[in-house]
């Protein structure tokens, strides 16, 4: 597909980037922005959760800052606080301006983490549509891996300690990087209903959702697949 015909099918479109730990969506984001960039087209890239200087205070709230137990009721709605702010502030403009806007995690991340930790995934769905109102992505794309090479990309252990109050351990925590502290992290069950819950994203999530194989071939390999898929995929 040629330059002129990748910009005439991505033209204000919303591309999220998601999946397990260590799936290396954030690596393959930058790869398909520069691809994007180097074909001539606008590209915004932002983040979930932050992307705005309100989102960042919101996420530094939840990964540092919360003071005791916080309910899991109170998690996602903050996670989705930061969602409106993101929508308002970079998402809608830069579609509106015709950009293609990347995002790295969204509520699909939500439904994984938070659905793994058993709420309702539909209840994530209704609460996503109040706060992102139409602006759902036209494409998600999933990076599927196994739950052991992901954490060994990671460095991670199925039991490490994590930045929390222990009472939260079962809580569903989105951050990478997380600051080891007090209390054994999410065992590798909890990871495998994780991975489950982003394979059954297409049954349920708004807008088209493509899952790819992330643990075969390298980097660029899995980056080739991504722009396949997308020259591929017929928007409707």
């Amino acid at each position: 597909m040629n330059s002129g015909d990748l910009k005439n099918k991505l033209q204000g479109k919303f591309i999220v980037l998601d999946g397990p730990d260590g799936c290396g969506k954030t690596v393959q984001l930058e790869l398909l922005a520069k691809y994007l960039k180097d074909s001539g087209l606008s590209v915004e890239q932002t983040t979930d959760p932050g992307g705005t200087k309100i989102g960042n205070q919101i996420s530094r709230l939840l990964k540092y800052d919360a003071q005791g137990v916080m309910d899991v009721c109170t998690e996602l709605m903050l996670f989705m606080a930061s969602r409106t702010q993101l929508v308002g502030e970079v998402i809608k403009p830069a579609l509106e301006a015709g950009k293609i806007l990347l995002c790295d995690r969204f509520i699909s991340a939500t439904c994984a983490y938070q659905g793994s930790s058993g709420y309702p995934v539909e209840k994530i769905i209704e609460l996503g549509k109040f706060a992102v109102g139409d602006m759902w992505p036209d494409l998600t794309i999933i990076i599927d891996i196994p739950v052991s090479e992901g954490l060994e990309r990671t460095g991670r252990k199925p039991y490490q300690k994590t930045k929390v109050n222990h009472k939260d351990a079962d809580q569903s925590y989105l951050f990478e990087n997380v600051v080891v502290d007090r209390f054994d992290s999410r065992p590798l069950e909890y990871h495998r209903k994780v991975r489950k819950e982003f394979l059954r994203l297409p049954d349920y999530y708004p807008g088209l959702v493509k899952i790819i194989d992330g643990s075969e071939g390298d980097i660029e390999t899995v980056h080739k697949k991504i722009v396949r898929l997308i020259s591929e995929v017929i928007f409707t």
